[in-house]
C-alpha cells in the first residue's frame, strides 16, 4: 500500500488553491462591471439568416430486385 499522508498534503494543496481563486475572483468580479457596461451599451446582434431549404429531390428509383446466382 502507498503512503498515507499523501492524501493530507494533497487536501491542503487543494484548500489552499480554492482560496487563491476565491481571493482572485473577488477582484475581478469588481472589475467587470465596468467592462460590461461598455458592452452592454452596444446594439444587439440579429441571428444569422438560415439558408433557404434545397428543392426537394426526385427520389431515386431503384431497380426491380435483380436475381442473384447461389
Amino acid at each position: 500500500m502507498g503512503q498515507q499522508s499523501n492524501k493530507v498534503q494533497k487536501r491542503r494543496r487543494r484548500l489552499n488553491y480554492i482560496k487563491r481563486k476565491k481571493v482572485t475572483s473577488k477582484t475581478t468580479a469588481a472589475a467587470k462591471p465596468a467592462a460590461t457596461t461598455k458592452a452592454a451599451s452596444a446594439p444587439a446582434k440579429k441571428p444569422a439568416a438560415k439558408a433557404a431549404a434545397p428543392a426537394a429531390q426526385k427520389p431515386v428509383e431503384t431497380p426491380a430486385a435483380v436475381p442473384t446466382e447461389a
